[in-house]
């Protein structure tokens, strides 16, 4: 998981952040999930591990890597169940 702050009036494009990633990054080290944290305090690991990547214990948007769509997809209760049961693979 990569955890990122965006900058005052950026928004978040899934496409073009897919696209950097496939450009840049050996398919092993592209991060299957994103953290979009909306404030500028540093988030502490421990917590952060201790959340994982569950949508229904972290408040701040959370993506996963979805290579079959080319995008970052929002990870909602349900794709989340859906990646636990082994129905979405990542």
């Amino acid at each position: 998981m990569a955890a990122v702050t965006l900058m005052d009036g950026l928004k978040f494009d899934s496409t073009v952040v897919f696209k950097h990633v496939e450009d840049f990054l050996p398919s092993y080290a592209r991060p299957r999930f994103l953290r979009i944290q909306v404030c500028t305090f540093k988030l502490i690991k421990t917590k952060a591990v201790e959340q994982g990547f569950n949508p229904n214990e972290i408040t701040d948007p959370l993506y996963f890597l979805n290579e079959k769509e080319r995008n970052y997809t929002p990870l909602t209760p349900d794709v989340f169940d859906s990646i636990v049961a082994g129905n979405i693979k990542i």
